[in-house]
């Protein structure tokens, strides 16, 4: 709910979903620019999430991904499966906030 806040301080519409199962289902029904996930969830973890996202194929938004415990081996399978940006926990707001520009820019 703080990136949230900080998020739409800055003028960005935000949606939250509580798992990543649930993430998946927006994106089955809705357009979004960009997703900014984190690594701990119930249901499916950020990396089952972004891999899961890539299954799907056609064209999905670019993914922010969050995680204050991830091994090197698997912020690297993160990337692999799509994460334009690996952020570590706990978060620098102006770290995000660029990161989001970057994102939504390409």
């Amino acid at each position: 709910s703080t990136l949230r806040a900080v998020l739409e301080s800055q003028g960005y519409h935000c949606k939250e979903a509580e798992n990543g199962a649930e993430a998946l289902e927006y994106l089955e029904h809705e357009h979004f620019d960009l997703v900014i996930t984190d690594n701990r969830m119930p249901v499916l973890n950020g990396v089952e999430f972004l891999e899961k996202l890539a299954e799907k194929g056609g064209k999905n938004p670019p993914v922010i991904f969050f995680t204050g415990d991830l091994s090197m081996a698997e912020k690297d399978r993160a990337l692999r499966a799509g994460a334009r940006a690996v952020l570590e926990k706990p978060p620098n707001f102006g770290e995000i906030i660029s990161a989001v520009a970057q994102a939504l820019a390409h």
